[in-house]
């Protein structure tokens, strides 16, 4: 597939593996999305290359992904977003998500704000060190 850098808005890693990349673009019609064979660091590199986001961000998604064999449920599995950070409409910080979710973001890809579950911490996304997790003291031969 070929089409200018400009009319990227995002590259993902697909959380189910199904295929090694995607890309949300927008040539003309509308914002679509396009299942790629190629790895997603190497389309990742000629987005950047190409220019076509602004201050970009890569964040670590997680989403439900259908039961495997032998499984029950659906299991949260992680796949990667990178977009311009000016696409972020809104965040809100998750605490204690048993799913390793850590915020939730509100994102423009398609034309109206969508809510995707990330494992980053806001502070994370900001380039920020996480604050520190207290971690309980042990007393040895007491």
């Amino acid at each position: 597939m070929e089409i200018p850098a400009a009319c990227i808005i995002a590259v993902m890693k697909p959380c189910d593996g199904a295929n090694p990349c995607s890309i949300i673009f927008d040539a003309g019609a509308g914002p679509l999305v396009d299942q790629l064979s190629d790895q997603y660091g190497f389309v990742k590199k000629a987005a950047v290359d190409g220019m076509a986001m602004v201050n970009a961000i890569e964040l670590r998604i997680v989403e439900p992904v259908p039961p495997a064999d032998g499984e029950a449920a659906p299991v949260m599995a992680e796949g990667k977003l990178f977009c311009a950070r000016s696409r972020i409409t809104g965040r809100r910080e998750v605490i204690d998500d048993p799913a390793g979710i850590r915020a939730k973001l509100f994102v423009d890809l398609f034309g109206k704000p969508m809510t995707i579950n990330v494992a980053d911490t806001l502070d994370e996304m900001d380039g920020v060190d996480p604050a520190p997790v207290a971690i309980p003291s042990t007393t040895e031969g007491a």
